[in-house]
């Protein structure tokens, strides 16, 4: 018999609302099913011996899931119990939806953000405890305090198009939404084009860098982007290739989770060997209550 892994991260922000018999009953019809609930120590490796794979936590479980060795014929079904959940409610307005490619950063795949720089560190420095007691209010509460200057120095090149500085954030993205704004008016699923946002840092720190950095922040996240953007200290637009040079090793958020890297690589879209369906809580109810499986 077939078999198929159903993965709980219990640390996930919503982890207490996954209903075990209710997965079985939906995704275990004529498989062999296992569970792994993950907890802080768990590492997740190998799921080679599996054709379906099944993981219920948030961005980040999804993340480290990817990355693991697997079968390129496996089922994967993401069903979102994380605390944002940007991901899967960035990218469709429907509870069940297939994710048909990813983007990749050196030999890191990521399924919606891989970014540095300002805020970004708020994918990993909130503690989980505190995602589970206080939801996206555990996120705010961390706002203030990764309100500040990053000086990161590198060397661009988009599509073949150098820029060189220092950025206050480097981000590649694929999904309308980051940071609980949905602010990529570009985006369209499946257009194999991942799309890059820049900010570069002012020259000054402190209390007058603060208020400098505020306007092109304000100004991708609050307003957006329609189209492609340039301005002597910001640039959002899509591309196919990207690589970074950098001076020294940074800490980037591989959505929500830490990846550090160095030196150079490029980022690129990749097309994913068998797409991902995004299945919401609801419709795992639905399903569960009307007696149908995948």
């Amino acid at each position: 018999m077939k078999k198929c892994i159903i993965i709980i991260n219990g640390m996930s922000g919503n982890s207490s609302r996954v209903d075990d018999d209710k997965l079985k009953s939906v995704f275990g019809h004529g498989f062999d099913v296992e569970y792994l609930h993950m907890t802080k120590d768990t590492v997740l490796s190998d799921f080679s011996e599996y054709e379906r794979i099944v993981l219920c936590g948030g961005d980040g479980t999804l993340n480290s899931v990817i990355n693991c060795k697997k079968s390129d014929n496996a089922e994967i079904f993401y069903c979102p119990f994380g605390t944002l959940n940007e991901l899967a409610t960035g990218n469709s307005n429907s509870d069940d939806y297939f994710l048909p490619d990813a983007g990749r950063a050196g030999d890191k795949l990521f399924s919606y953000v891989f970014a540095c720089g300002i805020f970004t560190p708020l994918g990993y420095v909130v503690k989980n405890t505190q995602k589970k007691k206080f939801k996206s209010l555990a996120y705010i509460s961390q706002v203030v305090s990764q309100y500040r200057i990053h000086d990161i120095k590198a060397k661009l090149t988009i599509d073949g198009k150098e820029e060189e500085g220092s950025y206050t954030l480097i981000m590649a993205i694929d999904s309308p939404k980051c940071f609980g704004f949905k602010f990529n008016k570009m985006f369209r699923l499946d257009d194999g084009l991942l799309h890059a946002l820049t900010i570069k840092a002012p020259k000054r720190h402190g209390f007058l860098g603060a208020i400098k950095i505020f306007f092109p922040l304000f100004r991708a996240f609050f307003i957006g982007f329609k189209k492609p953007y340039r301005s002597k200290n910001m640039f959002f637009g899509e591309f196919r290739s990207l690589n970074v040079k950098l001076r020294e090793p940074v800490d980037f958020c591989a959505d929500g989770e830490k990846v550090n890297m160095s030196g150079e690589f490029d980022i690129e879209p990749v097309k994913l060997p068998t797409p991902i369906r995004v299945i919401s809580r609801n419709e795992i109810d639905s399903m569960a209550k009307q007696n149908r499986f995948v």
